[in-house]
């Protein structure tokens, strides 16, 4: 099977973004793997690469009408902005890095969906930078449900030890309770059998569930969603074959989940998932968006504006993303791991 290739994502060229993707791409895993391509700034990249991580990558121009370089190190470039250094500065989110940002998600979308391109591997952005370019959407995943017509999609943040999948995702705390619903819930536990299934090769993937409240609600004592919300949706998905169980307390779940019991935790809100994955994976961490109709996976960190440029960033989570999105398209291809 010919290697995949992969759309790569700036991200926000004042990010971290340039950084550690010059750094992923400096690894032969990378190449053995796929066929990367960059979308974003050769400008910025140039820039980045002046200042220390990867100096030995070829940067190349790309069209998508020409065939990409098969040579490990020649990274080619679909240059989609030719940003200044004042307005790509390390650490200072502009306007037009938003528009820049927006412009490599949506080209890679097209990519994918004209054959050009197997899957998209994304670098952070920030929510700001969008807003600041009019683009109203809390990240990425929200504006590639739109690019993709898809009604509904969840973010499973992944490493060796544990998967993750929230229910709900950017909300203030407060309102989760009243966003929370039984069919939110079902969707999510949907989404999650199917990836474990079709993505991971799991025949009859095991998923925990969590409570909302403390001590999964203590019979009522602490909170009822368990019972009106959390509960029914778990009946509803075991009708249907998906092995879900719970709602257990969050605070014991994730030892006896990273202990091998079950294949991935579902929770209820950001914070509820992200703190015990990151705990164990801060580095290594994956994103992966479940129901999508293509292939995107992500790293799991953000802009990080305090160290970029600043030749400190870790790379591994963008390398993970790159081999993560490879490793999808040949197991959906019939190619295996």
């Amino acid at each position: 099977m010919a290697k995949p290739v992969v759309a790569v994502t700036l991200g926000d060229p004042a990010g971290v973004g340039p950084e550690v993707i010059l750094k992923a791409l400096s690894e032969p895993a990378i190449y053995k793997a796929c066929r990367p391509v960059v979308l974003g700034d050769l400008g910025v990249l140039e820039r980045t690469r002046a200042k220390g991580p990867a100096s030995r990558i070829n940067l190349i121009p790309w069209d998508v009408a020409e065939p990409l370089p098969h040579s490990s190190r020649t990274v080619p470039v679909l240059a989609l902005s030719r940003l200044s250094s004042r307005d790509s500065r390390p650490g200072r989110p502009s306007k037009a890095c938003g528009n820049a940002a927006y412009n490599y998600i949506t080209a890679a979308v097209k990519l994918i969906q004209t054959g050009a391109a197997d899957a998209m591997a994304t670098a952070p952005i920030n929510k700001r930078i969008l807003h600041l370019a009019g683009h109203r959407y809390p990240g990425h995943t929200e504006l590639l449900a739109e690019l993709t017509a898809t009604r509904e999609c969840r973010m499973m943040m992944l490493g060796q030890q544990l998967k993750v999948v929230l229910v709900t995702v950017h909300l203030p705390l407060a309102q989760v309770s009243e966003t929370l619903s039984t069919r939110q819930v079902r969707i999510t536990l949907e989404l999650t059998e199917r990836a474990l299934r079709k993505s991971f090769g799991l025949s009859r993937p095991r998923l925990a569930v969590t409570g909302l409240n403390p001590h999964a609600g203590e019979d009522g004592i602490f909170g009822l969603e368990e019972k009106r919300i959390i509960l029914p949706a778990i009946k509803a998905a075991r009708q249907r074959g998906i092995r879900a169980y719970g709602p257990f307390a969050a605070d014991g779940l994730f030892h006896q989940a990273v202990a091998g019991e079950y294949d991935a935790v579902v929770c209820m809100y950001h914070d509820q998932g992200l703190i015990p994955l990151k705990l164990l994976h801060f580095f290594d961490g994956v994103s992966l968006t479940l129901g999508l109709p293509i292939i995107r996976t992500s790293v799991d960190h953000g802009t990080a504006y305090d160290i970029a440029g600043k030749d400190k960033a870790d790379s591994s989570s963008m390398k993970g993303a790159i081999l993560m999105a490879s490793q999808l398209v040949r197991r959906k291809k019939g190619g295996g791991r």
